[in-house]
């Protein structure tokens, strides 16, 4: 039979896990909101792409992601590490409407501007740099 105590201290693990995994996915999160909706607005603009525009898209997010993360280390040369408090963490977590909505504005405005095929890589290019950098994990 389980105790109070027991039943405290599962709970309180539990909710110890909830945060740490928060903590730890809600830029992964973010940006998989981010990419989805950045997608969907080009292909709002230019209707369903081909399968050579879904690859172009993707470049464009892939490329964008390896250079934030290549300024970010100074050319790979740093390691990422986690030095923010849990505190500064959460809130910015929570401002991560802004950072989406922003980004997303970005990929539309490629795809209102450009042409078609530019759209696709520039979109998702552009949403992740607007992203990446405006978002605190």
């Amino acid at each position: 039979m389980t105790t109070q105590r027991e039943l405290r201290e599962q709970r309180s693990l539990y909710l110890r896990e909830l945060r740490l995994s928060l903590r730890n996915n809600s830029g992964a999160y973010g940006f998989s909101v981010m990419i989805t909706a950045v997608l969907a607005v080009v292909i709002a603009i230019h209707h369903s792409p081909s399968v050579g525009d879904l690859f172009l898209f993707l470049l464009g997010a892939v490329v964008s992601f390896a250079a934030i993360e290549f300024a970010a280390t100074r050319g790979f040369r740093l390691t990422l590490f986690d030095t923010e408090t849990t505190k500064v963490i959460a809130l910015g977590s929570s401002l991560g409407i802004v950072s989406i909505s922003a980004a997303v504005g970005a990929g539309a405005l490629s795809g209102l501007v450009l042409p078609e095929t530019l759209s696709w890589p520039v979109g998702s290019f552009l949403g992740s740099n607007v992203y990446l950098p405006g978002h605190r994990p």
